[in-house]
């Protein structure tokens, strides 16, 4: 405040509330000086202490009443319906238009719970002998025939003698549906059952994890009640169509000239990725992108003598891994990548018969771009 009106600086609060210099001079009185310039107590005003008090309670009041209005139920861009229109009316002084909101999924109340008690799956199958002829072709319904009452129906679906009393149905009773698309249950609560055996291995790090925090159930994956998939019960048949439901941006990559080996069976998404959840970024598996590469491109770990040091940091400072129109994953063209950070040296000349133009351009001399031992290989020549 001192510094203000020393400086003669504009102050945020309205000229009705600003605080005047003899309040900041009766402020400055009432506060203990330096030892060096101590005034005795027979020269300071008697009720200075209180005029201090009382300013500075009269300033903190007025702040807190001039304080401006929270901005959380204005509109944002990023939420307007055109951003176009909405940059013109805010250039013309105008403000941006509500975006209308999208009308909410009904959501089916789930009311008090229901006193139901274990009937059995003998009482289920009377209803689902279908379902449960699928069931048993997949790798719990063949652990359930081996171990009596490890996968009945009602260790996940709940108790079921409301439901059957009830005549059946979706939902009636108080049994738990894990269809998506079921809104009297939230995802927690759905997957908090699958979690209770599966919880253990790679779902360590579900809790926090991008797809948890996401609302993603397991169903949306999985499916329990068919064999579709040859492992993992997934809603596919091939993992990576599992991963492409929600990852279409992937799938494209994977149409390009160069890709890695999904399309031809060789690697899938959890090679690299773990969709349950893990401890580095993007859910990798290792603990870097560089480490992920290594399990395959072992050659490329070193140490070497000579070191790339774009190779070191990051893979994905030169190749893109999920596809790439250019040879090699490479994110741009040879030798546009290579003059990325080498500006200077040769130079760059146009023409089609220059030395960086003809066939492997930088590599025709440098191959060894990921690093090298050889002694007189400092240019990462051989």
């Amino acid at each position: 405040m001192f510094c203000w009106a020393a400086a003669g600086l504009p102050q945020i609060a309205k000229a009705a509330t600003t605080v005047t210099v003899a309040d900041v001079y009766v402020t400055l009185r009432g506060l203990p000086q330096n030892a060096g310039s101590r005034q005795s107590s027979q020269d300071m005003h008697p009720d200075a202490d209180d005029t201090a008090i009382s300013s500075l309670r009269a300033f903190a009041q007025r702040l807190g009443a001039d304080r401006p209005a929270s901005i959380k139920d204005q509109p944002r861009l990023a939420e307007a319906r055109y951003m176009i229109d909405s940059l013109q009316q805010l250039l013309n002084g105008g403000s941006a238009p509500t975006p209308a909101a999208a009308p909410p999924k009904p959501k089916t109340p789930a009311g008090p719970p229901v006193e139901a008690t274990y009937v059995g799956a003998k009482v289920c199958l009377t209803c689902h002998a279908s379902q449960n002829v699928e069931f048993e072709k997949t790798l719990m319904g063949r652990i359930g025939k081996t171990q009596k009452g490890k996968f009945d129906c009602e260790n996940c679906h709940g108790p079921g003698s409301a439901h059957a009393k009830a005549g059946g149905g979706r939902g009636v009773g108080g049994i738990i549906s894990f269809r998506p698309e079921d809104q009297s249950r939230t995802a927690e609560q759905n997957n908090a059952v699958c979690l209770a055996c599966h919880e253990r291995g790679d779902r360590t790090n579900w809790s926090g994890s991008t797809h948890e925090t996401r609302s993603l159930m397991c169903t949306n994956c999985h499916t329990i009640m068919k064999a579709v998939s040859r492992k993992n019960q997934l809603k596919t048949a091939l993992e990576p169509e599992t991963c492409f439901q929600c990852h279409k941006d992937r799938r494209a990559q994977m149409f390009r000239s160069s890709h890695m080996p999904l399309r031809e069976g060789k690697v899938v998404c959890s090679d690299c990725h773990n969709p349950h959840g893990s401890a580095t970024a993007a859910l990798l598996r290792a603990d870097s992108i560089n480490e992920t590469c290594y399990k395959c491109h072992a050659e490329k770990r070193g140490p070497f003598l000579f070191e790339h040091v774009p190779v070191r940091e990051n893979c994905d400072n030169c190749h893109d891994p999920h596809g790439s129109v250019n040879q090699f994953l490479l994110k741009m063209p040879r030798p546009r990548l290579c003059t990325e950070c080498h500006t200077f040296g040769h130079g760059t000349f146009s023409g089609p018969n220059v030395v960086q133009a003809m066939s492997r351009q930088c590599q025709n001399c440098h191959t060894e771009v990921h690093g090298t031992n050889d002694p007189s290989g400092a240019l990462l020549h051989r």
